[in-house]
C-alpha cells in the first residue's frame, strides 16, 4: 500500500506486524513516547537504542533510532521541527522511555494537513467503530468495518463512537 493511502486514507490498516519488524532490526531498542511537556500530548511513539538515547542528552534535542532505516534519527533534522528535551523518564520495569519535550515550531509529525502543514503529533485519526456495533463474537469482522476519520483540530476532544463507548458497551 502506497504511504499516500496509509497516512491519509480512512481504510484501518494497523501494522500487526510492526513488533516482529522491531525485534529483527539491527539494534536492541525500547520503545519511546514523545509527549509535549506543557499541554501532556501524546506527540509520536518511536524506538531508542543506546546510541540514540546518549545523542539526545548530547544534544538536548529528541533522537531516536529508526528501526526501518536502521539509523540514528534526529527527529526534525530535515523537516526543521526539533523537539527540545525538557526530561527522560523511565518506567517501572525500565524497559521503556517517555521524553518530555517541546516542539520548535508546531509539528511533531513527518506528515502535512491539507494546507501543508507538520501535524502537531502523529495522531491526527481517530478510529471509527461501525455504526450498527460490534457484531455477536466477531471482533474481526468490527476491525474491517471500522474507519479512520480525520481530526477537524490537533487538540479535538474525543467524538462519538470513541473507545470509551466501547468499554461501556454504548
Amino acid at each position: 500500500m502506497a504511504h499516500e493511502a496509509l497516512e491519509e486514507g480512512s481504510e484501518f490498516l494497523l501494522d500487526w506486524q510492526k513488533l516482529k519488524k522491531v525485534a529483527l532490526c539491527e539494534s536492541p531498542v525500547v520503545p519511546v513516547a514523545v509527549q509535549h511537556a506543557d499541554t501532556l500530548e501524546l506527540l509520536i511513539v518511536a524506538f531508542a537504542n543506546e546510541q540514540a538515547l546518549l545523542e539526545t542528552f548530547r544534544r538536548k534535542v529528541c533522537v531516536l533510532w529508526s528501526t526501518s532505516r536502521n539509523k540514528l534519527w534526529i527527529k526534525g533534522e530535515t523537516s526543521g521541527d526539533v523537539l527540545d528535551l525538557v526530561e527522560i523518564r523511565v518506567n517501572c520495569e525500565q524497559n521503556s522511555l517517555l521524553y518530555l519535550v517541546r516542539p520548535h515550531r508546531t509539528g511533531a509529525c513527518h506528515t502535512k494537513d491539507a494546507e501543508g502543514h507538520s501535524r502537531p503529533s502523529c495522531y491526527y485519526r481517530r478510529l471509527k467503530w461501525p455504526e450498527e456495533g460490534i457484531p455477536d463474537g466477531d471482533l474481526s469482522e468490527m476491525l474491517k468495518r471500522s474507519s479512520l476519520e480525520h481530526l477537524a483540530a490537533p487538540h479535538e476532544p474525543p467524538g462519538p463512537h470513541s473507545t470509551s463507548d466501547c468499554v461501556r458497551g454504548e
